[in-house]
């Protein structure tokens, strides 16, 4: 599913890599759509436990936040298919799908990173911004890489994403966000 995508991979593809009959894998999952869910609660809950963990750490508002976007990063790296898989959920997924996903995973995320933004705008180390506009630039800026992967490798004529350059992606990206929210003198007077 990964690798061909979504609309493209057929369930009988997805029996013989497991080495099981087809009848199989509809018995269990019951179509392509539940296969895809069953696969998306495992990487988003695995991407969920990393992202808490990582919000909860002691520190500044700034430590906080890298160490979310350094979570979200070395997840993807990990788990290069995470990000395409999730997002074809989101994209060619039912209504019910669509809820499940934001009830289970979007909505903790979005939590974390709010009480992040809140606790650094109450401490006077980031700027007050709404977090409707922050997420999506957050996950835009660590999600898109690896969406665009197949690009991205090409055009700057990497062989693969190292763990080095998912390092160097989770700083950036919170570079350029600290650098949009973070308190400057000129704006605390």
């Amino acid at each position: 599913m990964a690798e061909k995508g979504l609309p493209r991979v057929t369930m009988r593809e997805v029996a013989e890599r497991a080495g099981v009959k087809p009848a199989l894998v509809n018995y269990y999952f019951g179509s392509k759509a539940g296969l895809l869910a069953a696969v998306v609660r495992d990487v988003a809950g695995s991407m969920m436990t990393r992202l808490r963990e990582a919000g909860s750490v002691e520190g500044s508002a700034e430590e906080r936040l890298r160490a979310v976007v350094h979570a979200l990063v070395m997840h993807c790296a990990e788990e290069p298919y995470a990000p395409r898989l999730i997002m074809e959920q989101v994209l060619f997924g039912d209504e019910e799908a669509i809820e499940g996903f934001v009830a289970n995973y979007a909505r903790a995320n979005l939590d974390t990173i709010r009480g992040l933004l809140e606790a650094g705008a109450k401490s006077g180390e980031l700027r007050s911004v709404d977090p409707l506009f922050l997420t999506p630039s957050l996950l835009g800026g660590c999600l898109f890489f690896f969406l665009a992967s197949p690009v991205i490798l090409r055009l700057f004529e990497l062989k693969a994403i190292t763990p080095e350059l998912a390092k160097k992606l989770a700083d950036q990206t919170v570079d350029n966000l600290l650098h949009g929210i973070a308190m400057r003198p000129e704006v605390q007077a």
